[in-house]
């Protein structure tokens, strides 16, 4: 198995990860092979094997087992996916595609990237690139240097949820 595309388990459908992947491989963008875990979606790939549900022992099997990992941008998935030593695509779900309730998985995801800890896209051609590039893209942010350490994300979120409680405390 060399992709594993992760979906988690959201009760919201993500079928455009699905179909982008889906179309990456019946035009021979991708040719490795993959698995995708589909969840709650209601578009089921044509191109490319897909299981619904995977326990979890199964999901971390495919996670050690693959070189590239391309998932939504669940916080859980994520940190397993870094704790396995891997590099994930990013692929947020959003709220104008009536893919979640809001768009944290955007900022996750933006601030994931910051902490150059994944590769984040942003559209669909954007994604089947990085597939496409991965190695290179990868080599590149291990070798380049920050020019100023970002923050840690404890401490972004830390911040985030201050300003967020100062901002209710003003409201009331």
């Amino acid at each position: 198995m060399n992709i594993f595309v992760t979906v988690g388990f959201e009760s919201f459908p993500f079928n455009r990860l699905l179909e982008a992947i889906d179309k990456g491989v019946s035009e021979k963008l991708i040719s490795a092979p993959l698995l995708i875990q589909t969840g709650h979606s209601s578009y089921q790939p044509r191109c490319c094997p897909s299981k619904r549900f995977l326990r979890l022992d199964e999901i971390i099997d495919y996670l050690k087992k693959s070189e590239i990992i391309v998932s939504h941008a669940g916080v859980g998935t994520t940190l397993l996916a870094l704790s396995l030593g891997k590099i994930p695509i990013l692929f947020p779900r959003q709220v104008k595609y009536h893919e979640h309730v809001d768009d944290h998985q955007k900022e996750y995801a933006r601030k994931m990237k910051e902490l150059r800890k994944v590769l984040v896209a942003t559209d669909e051609s954007d994604l089947l690139s990085k597939i496409n590039d991965y190695d290179s893209i990868v080599a590149r942010l291990h070798s380049d240097s920050p020019e100023e350490k970002p923050a840690s994300l404890k401490d972004h979120l830390e911040e985030r949820l201050s300003g967020r409680l100062k901002e209710k405390e003003r409201g009331r």
